[in-house]
């Protein structure tokens, strides 16, 4: 089979879960021989979209990677649009492309596509939310198989988030929630659709992490520091708990603006190695995932496949169904359920320790990459049937 990407980053380096999607797709897809390029920009920060990649085409751990420039058409204004939709939750049409035309582009990359359009079997563009792809799957959009990374947020609502799902070859959602959020909630109608899931790769060996902060009890967070991944909520309720019950800390694994408060109750690592990391799921009491905005959590699987059980917030409805299904964690919405699960975990270590065990096989069983690359295989012949 022959697959392109379009993802607007791309790199060992860079950090997101779409971004870890599209790497994990292609690395798997190449070593089950198929043809897979990558197509994406010279970015590496999803904040400055500075130009730090060479242009050209280039080998990323045997994958061929092209790359093309970032341009801006008003960055000021982009950015004003921006806030107003996070702070308002809608724009006007006429605000919505002007946002989209305002956006970073990369006009080079549009072109690439229109004219390989052909030479692919199938094109996934990931995810929706950057105008970018808006724009990446408008040069092709019969070509084209969008992998939305959907979930309930302002971007979700505009009208141009609806043209994109419906305009495409066909649509893949991560999860059932995921899927049910787009085809009941906003009433999209793509032309084609499936729960495909996403990949968990096998984790390396792990290595350790020297630090004092390490000894002891610690939840873990990994991921972006963002507003969006409700981060707040979580560091008042850790020092709440802190303060309280005393003998643990957060360490939080990742970058990003919204860094944990310099205290006895956190420990900030940054990014680590996949080895660290590794060794940081196995050593933790829990992975906390707070955030209401998710349409997988990769750092969720990750942590059971290193056999940790995960606590999620109750109102995500992807991740908290993620834990039902598997019996892998426990789910909280006030302060008062976050410090009853803690004080579960710590108090009861073996079952903690069978609930991990349990979201391993939940992984396994649903999420390994061979598992969604023989689903992809299916479905494109599926939906070439169709047509």
């Amino acid at each position: 089979m022959r697959v392109a990407i379009v993802v607007p980053r791309y790199g060992v380096d860079v950090l997101g879960g779409a971004e870890s999607q599209a790497r994990g797709f292609a690395e798997v897809a190449l070593k089950r021989g198929w043809e897979v390029e990558v197509w994406t920009t010279c970015a590496r920060s999803h904040y400055t979209w500075e130009n730090v990649y060479p242009e050209g085409a280039t080998k990323v751990n045997g994958v061929t990677v092209r790359r093309f420039p970032v341009m801006w058409s008003d960055r000021n204004k982009w950015a004003e649009l921006e806030v107003k939709l996070v702070q308002q939750g809608f724009l006007s049409p006429t605000e919505t492309y002007t946002w989209l035309d305002s956006a970073p582009h990369s006009p080079s990359l549009y072109v690439h596509i229109a004219r390989h359009r052909t030479n692919f079997d199938v094109i996934v563009a990931l995810p929706y939310v950057m105008p970018l792809i808006h724009y990446a799957v408008w040069s092709a959009p019969h070509n084209v198989v969008l992998w939305p990374c959907l979930h309930d947020e302002p971007y979700a609502y505009l009208e141009a988030t609806r043209l994109l799902l419906e305009s495409v070859w066909g649509v893949m959602f991560n999860s059932p929630e995921e899927a049910e959020f787009a085809l009941r909630r906003l009433k999209i109608h793509p032309h084609s659709w499936a729960v495909l899931g996403e990949g968990v790769s096998i984790s390396p060996d792990p290595t350790p992490v020297s630090h004092s902060g390490l000894s002891g009890n610690f939840v873990l967070y990994v991921g972006r520091l963002e507003e969006g991944k409700n981060l707040q909520l979580l560091y008042e309720f850790m020092q709440r708990y802190g303060e309280r019950r005393g003998g643990i800390r957060l360490v939080v694994v990742g970058g990003g603006p919204v860094k944990p408060p310099s205290n006895q109750f956190f420990l900030y690592l940054g990014f680590v190695s996949e080895e660290q990391k590794a060794y940081l799921y196995s050593n933790a009491l829990v992975l906390c995932q707070p955030s209401l905005r998710e349409s997988f959590s990769l750092t969720i699987m990750e942590s059971w496949m290193a056999g940790r059980p995960v606590l999620v917030h109750e109102d995500c409805p992807v991740t908290r169904e993620h834990v039902r299904r598997s019996k892998g964690g426990l789910w909280f919405r006030t302060y008062e359920e976050f410090a009853e699960a803690l004080d579960w975990f710590r108090e009861n270590p073996d079952l903690a320790a069978r609930m991990g065990e349990n979201g391993r096989r939940y992984v396994l069983a649903n999420y390994t990459w061979e598992a969604v690359l023989d689903r992809f295989e299916r479905l494109i012949g599926q939906w070439r049937g169709k047509q």
